[in-house]
Protein backbone atom coordinates (compact mmCIF):
# COMPACT_ATOMS: atom_id res chain seq x y z
CA UNK A 1 0.00 0.00 0.00
CA UNK A 2 2.32 2.33 0.69
CA UNK A 3 4.46 1.87 -2.03
CA UNK A 4 1.76 2.36 -4.53
CA UNK A 5 1.59 5.66 -3.24
CA UNK A 6 5.34 6.55 -2.70
CA UNK A 7 6.19 5.35 -5.81
CA UNK A 8 8.58 2.45 -4.17
CA UNK A 9 10.56 5.07 -2.00
CA UNK A 10 10.04 2.56 0.64
CA UNK A 11 10.66 -0.51 -1.71
CA UNK A 12 13.69 -1.66 0.43
CA UNK A 13 15.05 -1.61 4.29
CA UNK A 14 13.27 -0.55 7.05
CA UNK A 15 11.80 2.95 8.40
CA UNK A 16 10.34 3.88 11.63
CA UNK A 17 6.97 5.63 9.21
CA UNK A 18 3.74 4.44 11.03
CA UNK A 19 2.04 4.25 7.14
CA UNK A 20 -1.62 3.67 8.62
CA UNK A 21 -1.44 7.43 10.65
CA UNK A 22 0.00 8.76 7.70
CA UNK A 23 -2.91 7.63 5.23
CA UNK A 24 -5.92 7.86 7.20
CA UNK A 25 -4.96 10.70 9.91
CA UNK A 26 -7.28 13.53 6.96
CA UNK A 27 -7.13 16.59 8.70
CA UNK A 28 -4.43 15.61 11.13
CA UNK A 29 -1.45 18.29 10.39
CA UNK A 30 1.92 18.11 12.61
CA UNK A 31 3.73 21.47 12.71
CA UNK A 32 7.82 21.30 13.30
CA UNK A 33 10.60 23.92 13.33
CA UNK A 34 13.96 23.26 11.42
CA UNK A 35 16.69 25.56 12.86
CA UNK A 36 19.99 26.46 10.90
CA UNK A 37 23.31 27.54 12.13
CA UNK A 38 24.55 28.19 15.50
CA UNK A 39 22.14 28.91 18.91
CA UNK A 40 22.70 31.92 20.13
CA UNK A 41 22.43 31.27 23.97
CA UNK A 42 21.95 35.13 24.92
CA UNK A 43 19.26 35.91 22.53
CA UNK A 44 17.67 32.45 22.10
CA UNK A 45 17.57 32.11 18.75
CA UNK A 46 19.02 30.41 15.80
CA UNK A 47 20.12 32.10 13.18
CA UNK A 48 16.99 31.00 10.30
CA UNK A 49 14.13 28.94 11.92
CA UNK A 50 11.79 27.40 9.33
CA UNK A 51 8.18 26.95 10.64
CA UNK A 52 6.69 23.66 8.20
CA UNK A 53 3.01 22.07 8.35
CA UNK A 54 2.85 18.55 7.52
CA UNK A 55 -0.34 16.90 6.16
CA UNK A 56 -1.31 13.56 5.95
CA UNK A 57 -0.96 11.24 2.75
CA UNK A 58 -4.52 11.36 1.96
CA UNK A 59 -5.23 15.37 2.32
CA UNK A 60 -1.51 15.81 0.11
CA UNK A 61 -2.35 13.38 -2.32
CA UNK A 62 1.15 11.66 -1.99
CA UNK A 63 4.54 12.13 -1.12
CA UNK A 64 4.43 16.11 -0.12
CA UNK A 65 3.00 15.94 3.00
CA UNK A 66 6.10 15.49 4.87
CA UNK A 67 9.33 16.86 5.16
CA UNK A 68 11.62 13.90 3.99
CA UNK A 69 15.61 13.85 4.32
CA UNK A 70 16.85 15.00 1.12
CA UNK A 71 14.72 18.09 1.18
CA UNK A 72 16.87 18.49 5.01
CA UNK A 73 19.77 17.96 3.57
CA UNK A 74 19.07 20.46 0.66
CA UNK A 75 17.92 23.14 2.98
CA UNK A 76 21.32 22.94 4.61
CA UNK A 77 23.43 23.23 1.46
CA UNK A 78 21.26 26.38 0.96
CA UNK A 79 22.23 27.81 4.27
CA UNK A 80 25.37 27.08 4.08
CA UNK A 81 25.68 28.80 0.73
CA UNK A 82 23.33 31.68 0.68
CA UNK A 83 25.44 33.97 -0.95
CA UNK A 84 25.12 31.54 -3.76
CA UNK A 85 21.26 32.90 -4.11
CA UNK A 86 21.81 36.54 -3.26
CA UNK A 87 20.23 38.68 -5.43
CA UNK A 88 19.30 35.62 -7.97
CA UNK A 89 15.72 34.36 -8.73
CA UNK A 90 15.18 30.98 -7.13
CA UNK A 91 12.25 28.07 -8.60
CA UNK A 92 11.99 25.36 -6.13
CA UNK A 93 9.91 22.09 -8.30
CA UNK A 94 8.08 19.62 -6.13
CA UNK A 95 7.82 22.22 -2.99
CA UNK A 96 5.33 19.60 -0.90
CA UNK A 97 5.89 21.38 2.62
CA UNK A 98 8.53 23.93 1.42
CA UNK A 99 11.48 23.49 3.79
CA UNK A 100 14.46 24.22 1.06
CA UNK A 101 12.20 27.33 -0.69
CA UNK A 102 11.54 28.57 2.06
CA UNK A 103 15.33 28.47 3.21
CA UNK A 104 16.23 30.11 -0.16
CA UNK A 105 13.51 32.93 0.19
CA UNK A 106 15.83 34.13 3.15
CA UNK A 107 18.50 35.12 0.69
CA UNK A 108 17.04 34.96 -2.91
CA UNK A 109 15.93 38.06 -4.96
CA UNK A 110 12.70 36.58 -5.40
CA UNK A 111 11.57 33.11 -4.65
CA UNK A 112 8.96 30.52 -6.60
CA UNK A 113 7.32 27.32 -4.93
CA UNK A 114 5.76 25.43 -6.98
CA UNK A 115 3.32 21.71 -6.88
CA UNK A 116 0.54 19.63 -8.58
CA UNK A 117 -1.53 19.16 -5.32
CA UNK A 118 -3.98 21.76 -4.63
CA UNK A 119 -3.63 21.22 -0.84
CA UNK A 120 -0.12 21.49 -0.88
CA UNK A 121 -0.42 24.87 -2.82
CA UNK A 122 -2.33 26.00 0.31
CA UNK A 123 -0.24 24.83 2.78
CA UNK A 124 2.59 26.57 1.15
CA UNK A 125 0.99 29.56 1.30
CA UNK A 126 0.07 28.68 4.67
CA UNK A 127 4.30 28.33 5.76
CA UNK A 128 4.61 31.24 4.00
CA UNK A 129 2.10 33.32 6.20
CA UNK A 130 3.60 31.48 9.33
CA UNK A 131 7.34 32.36 8.69
CA UNK A 132 5.89 36.18 8.40
CA UNK A 133 4.94 36.37 11.74
CA UNK A 134 6.86 35.77 15.06
CA UNK A 135 5.26 33.28 18.15
CA UNK A 136 2.43 35.48 19.44
CA UNK A 137 1.27 35.50 15.78
CA UNK A 138 1.98 39.07 14.97
CA UNK A 139 3.42 40.38 11.41
CA UNK A 140 7.40 41.22 11.49
CA UNK A 141 7.94 43.81 9.28
CA UNK A 142 11.23 42.15 8.27
CA UNK A 143 9.83 38.80 7.86
CA UNK A 144 7.26 40.15 5.75
CA UNK A 145 9.62 41.78 3.68
CA UNK A 146 11.21 38.54 3.11
CA UNK A 147 8.13 36.62 1.42
CA UNK A 148 7.14 39.03 0.19
CA UNK A 149 8.85 38.19 -2.85
CA UNK A 150 7.62 34.45 -2.64
CA UNK A 151 5.11 33.24 -4.86
CA UNK A 152 3.03 30.03 -5.31
CA UNK A 153 2.32 28.75 -8.64
CA UNK A 154 0.70 25.29 -9.73
CA UNK A 155 2.97 23.20 -12.44
CA UNK A 156 2.35 19.64 -13.43
CA UNK A 157 5.54 18.40 -15.13
CA UNK A 158 3.10 15.93 -17.40
CA UNK A 159 0.94 18.50 -18.78
CA UNK A 160 3.46 21.23 -18.99
CA UNK A 161 4.01 22.58 -22.68
CA UNK A 162 5.79 25.78 -21.83
CA UNK A 163 7.60 27.73 -24.73
CA UNK A 164 9.69 30.29 -23.31
CA UNK A 165 10.10 32.57 -20.92
CA UNK A 166 7.11 33.67 -18.12
CA UNK A 167 5.17 30.66 -19.26
CA UNK A 168 3.21 28.33 -16.85
CA UNK A 169 0.36 26.45 -17.10
CA UNK A 170 -1.86 26.47 -20.34
CA UNK A 171 -5.23 26.75 -18.86
CA UNK A 172 -6.69 24.73 -21.32
CA UNK A 173 -3.97 21.73 -19.88
CA UNK A 174 -5.87 21.72 -16.53
CA UNK A 175 -7.93 18.88 -15.91
CA UNK A 176 -11.87 20.68 -14.89
CA UNK A 177 -11.38 18.67 -11.48
CA UNK A 178 -8.06 20.18 -10.57
CA UNK A 179 -8.89 23.63 -11.72
CA UNK A 180 -11.96 23.64 -9.29
CA UNK A 181 -9.78 22.56 -6.64
CA UNK A 182 -7.39 24.81 -7.27
CA UNK A 183 -10.20 27.98 -7.36
CA UNK A 184 -11.62 26.43 -3.97
CA UNK A 185 -7.83 26.18 -2.27
CA UNK A 186 -7.33 30.27 -3.75
CA UNK A 187 -10.46 31.39 -2.27
CA UNK A 188 -8.98 33.92 -0.03
CA UNK A 189 -5.65 34.62 -1.94
CA UNK A 190 -4.20 35.36 -5.23
CA UNK A 191 -4.91 32.56 -8.21
CA UNK A 192 -2.17 29.60 -8.50
CA UNK A 193 -2.63 29.31 -11.38
CA UNK A 194 -0.11 31.91 -12.97
CA UNK A 195 2.67 32.56 -15.64
CA UNK A 196 6.21 32.09 -14.06
CA UNK A 197 9.34 33.35 -15.40
CA UNK A 198 12.60 31.79 -16.26
CA UNK A 199 14.44 31.57 -13.17
CA UNK A 200 18.41 31.86 -12.23
CA UNK A 201 18.62 28.99 -10.06
CA UNK A 202 15.98 25.88 -9.93
CA UNK A 203 16.25 23.87 -6.55
CA UNK A 204 14.82 20.66 -5.79
CA UNK A 205 15.03 17.18 -3.90
CA UNK A 206 14.10 13.34 -4.60
CA UNK A 207 12.15 14.79 -7.47
CA UNK A 208 13.29 11.68 -9.52
CA UNK A 209 12.73 8.40 -7.40
CA UNK A 210 10.74 6.84 -10.65
CA UNK A 211 10.82 7.15 -14.07
CA UNK A 212 7.48 8.30 -14.18
CA UNK A 213 7.69 11.91 -15.02
CA UNK A 214 11.16 12.28 -16.19
CA UNK A 215 10.37 13.59 -19.55
CA UNK A 216 7.87 16.01 -18.44
CA UNK A 217 10.30 17.15 -15.32
CA UNK A 218 13.19 17.93 -17.54
CA UNK A 219 11.67 20.33 -19.83
CA UNK A 220 10.25 21.95 -17.81
CA UNK A 221 13.88 22.67 -16.62
CA UNK A 222 14.45 23.45 -20.10
CA UNK A 223 12.12 26.09 -20.29
CA UNK A 224 12.14 27.83 -16.89
CA UNK A 225 15.41 27.92 -16.22
CA UNK A 226 17.42 30.82 -17.55
CA UNK A 227 20.31 29.76 -20.70
CA UNK A 228 23.23 30.64 -17.73
CA UNK A 229 21.12 29.21 -14.55
CA UNK A 230 21.60 26.07 -13.08
CA UNK A 231 19.93 23.17 -11.82
CA UNK A 232 20.50 21.83 -8.21
CA UNK A 233 19.05 18.55 -7.28
CA UNK A 234 19.45 16.44 -3.81
CA UNK A 235 19.16 12.73 -4.83
CA UNK A 236 19.29 9.46 -3.15
CA UNK A 237 21.79 6.72 -5.02
CA UNK A 238 18.82 4.04 -4.39
CA UNK A 239 16.13 5.26 -6.97
CA UNK A 240 14.82 4.08 -9.76
CA UNK A 241 14.42 7.00 -11.99
CA UNK A 242 18.25 8.49 -11.21
CA UNK A 243 19.84 7.30 -14.18
CA UNK A 244 16.73 7.90 -16.52
CA UNK A 245 16.76 11.63 -15.42
CA UNK A 246 20.26 12.19 -16.03
CA UNK A 247 20.00 10.68 -19.52
CA UNK A 248 17.37 12.86 -20.62
CA UNK A 249 18.90 15.87 -18.97
CA UNK A 250 22.25 15.33 -20.98
CA UNK A 251 19.97 14.13 -24.63
CA UNK A 252 18.41 17.91 -23.66
CA UNK A 253 22.00 19.45 -23.72
CA UNK A 254 22.56 19.28 -20.11
CA UNK A 255 26.05 18.35 -18.21
CA UNK A 256 25.53 16.64 -15.05
CA UNK A 257 28.04 16.94 -11.96
CA UNK A 258 27.76 14.45 -9.18
CA UNK A 259 29.64 15.01 -5.31
CA UNK A 260 28.95 13.13 -2.14
CA UNK A 261 26.60 14.42 0.23
CA UNK A 262 29.21 13.96 3.62
CA UNK A 263 28.81 13.73 6.92
CA UNK A 264 28.04 17.34 8.10
CA UNK A 265 24.96 17.47 5.93
CA UNK A 266 23.53 14.20 7.54
CA UNK A 267 21.98 12.90 11.12
CA UNK A 268 18.93 14.81 13.09
CA UNK A 269 16.59 14.31 10.66
CA UNK A 270 13.81 12.79 12.85
CA UNK A 271 11.98 11.81 10.03
CA UNK A 272 11.71 8.02 10.42
CA UNK A 273 13.17 7.35 7.06
CA UNK A 274 15.09 4.55 6.80
CA UNK A 275 18.98 5.72 6.55
CA UNK A 276 20.33 6.07 2.68
CA UNK A 277 23.60 7.80 1.05
CA UNK A 278 22.62 10.62 -1.31
CA UNK A 279 24.89 12.80 -3.80
CA UNK A 280 24.60 16.50 -4.79
CA UNK A 281 23.57 16.99 -8.59
CA UNK A 282 24.34 19.85 -10.59
CA UNK A 283 23.13 20.28 -14.06
CA UNK A 284 24.14 23.36 -16.15
CA UNK A 285 23.84 23.56 -20.11
CA UNK A 286 26.71 23.15 -22.06
CA UNK A 287 26.05 25.87 -25.02
CA UNK A 288 26.62 27.98 -22.17
CA UNK A 289 28.56 29.51 -19.51
CA UNK A 290 27.42 28.66 -15.85
CA UNK A 291 27.79 31.64 -13.20
CA UNK A 292 27.23 29.30 -10.98
CA UNK A 293 29.15 27.02 -8.64
CA UNK A 294 28.94 23.14 -8.33
CA UNK A 295 26.82 21.82 -5.62
CA UNK A 296 29.22 20.16 -3.43
CA UNK A 297 30.11 19.94 0.41
CA UNK A 298 32.70 23.13 0.96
Amino acid sequence: FPQDMLGGREKIGECDIDWKQAAFGSGKNRRKTFNFGPYNKKRDEYPLSIHIRELSIVDAAGTGCAVWDAAIILARWLFKHRSVLEGHSVLELGSGCGLSGLVAANFAGSTWLTDCAPKLLSNLRYAVDVNSKNDEGDEVPEKCAIYTNTNIAYIDWDKFRGAGEGTGMYDEDIPGEAKDQLAREASEGPSYIVPIPACDIIIGSELTYTPISVVGLTQVIKTLLKPNGVFYELLSDDRDGVSAFVEEMEREGFETITHPVTEEYMGNFKTGQRPETYKFYTFRRKSSPCNFPEMQAD
